[in-house]
């Protein structure tokens, strides 16, 4: 003969309640970490599609860096073949990538401008 466990009912919601705590704990910040991520790759491509719509070519850019400026507000350095030592800082504002400002590296020192201040000095200066 078989015996039956018996399992009394504040047990079983217990451990029904210990699981979905176990799953939100776990689940939670796999899905903020999931979405952070997703949002860099999004960035970056939006930002490689608007300068393709700019009329640059792939070879034309060194590279784009998606970086995290503060709290959850993500940004866009670029960086052009022909100018080694400039990064280009691209925003999302109100749906649109725009420029925001420019950045020098020479011997070690940071130069920051206005995108178009000096607009002779940089070729990429929108």
């Amino acid at each position: 003969m078989e015996s039956k466990i018996v399992v009394p009912k504040k047990t079983k919601l217990l451990a029904t309640v210990m699981i979905i705590l176990a799953i939100l704990f776990v689940g939670t910040p796999l899905c903020l970490f999931g979405y952070y991520k997703y949002n860099l790759y999004a960035l970056k491509k939006e930002t490689y599609d608007y300068l393709y719509s700019k009329g640059y070519e792939e070879n034309e850019i060194k590279k784009v860096e998606v970086i995290n400026v503060k709290g959850p507000l993500l940004s866009s350095l670029v960086e052009f073949t022909d100018e080694p030592n400039v990064l280009y800082w691209y925003d999302k504002r109100d749906g649109e990538i725009v420029q925001i400002s420019i950045y020098e590296l020479n011997d070690g020192e940071t130069n920051i401008y206005a995108p178009n201040e000096n607009e002779t000095k940089f070729r990429h200066s929108e």
